[in-house]
């Protein structure tokens, strides 16, 4: 009555793959043939190197960076594509290849270094998997507190341990990369947990051996116990955990002027 259709997955919207399970070359293969047959159509175009270099850079980046922020890709596929433009840009034919004298990684080097600015495939899909975890861990978005809650538990490096959705599975892998070149910043403390954030290297509930049935209870933060710049530790914690003043008096707390309390990138 309402003229619904039957959907089967994959499909692509709004030029994103849609599917279920892990990323795999045939859901991305799509957009790789529109892109390849993109290529095709201007074989016998009496193009100059300017010209082939600018329509790569519009064309291909326009038609996969959309996909490219949100999954990420096989590295054969990529590695395909990036083999065609190479193959249009020198030989204005992507089935022959053409013996140059610049390798390609410095084809895709800034003009200032002697490159053509040609961005890798590969590295655009590593940076925006970098993007997207780095997203997940510092956004107050509804998404971004459930897969929080879901897929990470609280341990000495915050580890994800369960399956995460197709559209962010790709920050697993990238995880630990990121986690290693982060530093935390204290600011005014509000969003940081005293007792489960490693703001202070290790967790505290890890230093001072907690019970894990005590986790859901530890709820204060960082700004109850800093009080104009000053730590203040109620006296009842020091006498349960003599070393604890120890631990918080090796992190330096910020000066008026910088009071943005979070994750910062090195």
């Amino acid at each position: 009555m309402l003229s619904f259709k039957r959907g089967y997955l994959s499909f692509i919207y709004l030029g994103v793959p849609i599917f279920k399970g892990k990323p795999k070359a045939l859901y991305f293969q799509p957009i790789a043939d529109k892109i390849k047959s993109k290529l095709s159509a201007w074989k016998a175009s009496l193009l100059s190197m300017a010209g082939r270099l600018q329509l790569t850079k519009s064309m291909v980046h326009g038609m996969i960076i959309r996909s490219i922020s949100v999954h990420s890709w096989p590295r054969t596929l990529l590695k395909d594509i990036e083999r065609w433009i190479r193959n249009f840009l020198w030989s204005d034919d992507i089935s022959q290849r053409k013996l140059v004298a610049v390798a390609w990684h410095k084809v895709c080097l800034p003009f200032s270094e002697g490159g053509l600015r040609i961005r890798s495939l590969t590295s655009i899909n590593e940076a925006e998997n970098h993007k997207l975890c780095w997203e997940l861990f510092n956004s107050t978005e509804a998404w971004a507190i459930l897969l929080k809650n879901r897929v990470l538990r609280i341990t000495l490096q915050f580890p994800i341990i369960s399956s995460l959705p197709c559209g962010v599975r790709s920050i697993k892998s990238e995880f630990q990369v990121l986690y290693s070149n982060v530093s935390w910043l204290v600011g005014d403390g509000e969003n940081i947990n005293f007792w489960k954030d490693p703001w202070c290297g290790t967790p505290l509930f890890i230093s001072l051996n907690l019970p894990q049935n005590t986790l859901h209870s530890l709820c204060t933060k960082v700004s109850d116990f800093i009080s104009n710049f000053w730590r203040n530790v109620p006296f009842s914690v020091q006498a349960a955990f003599p070393n604890i003043n120890q631990m918080v008096n090796q992190v330096t707390l910020p000066s008026p002027h910088r009071r943005q309390a979070g994750l910062e990138s090195v």
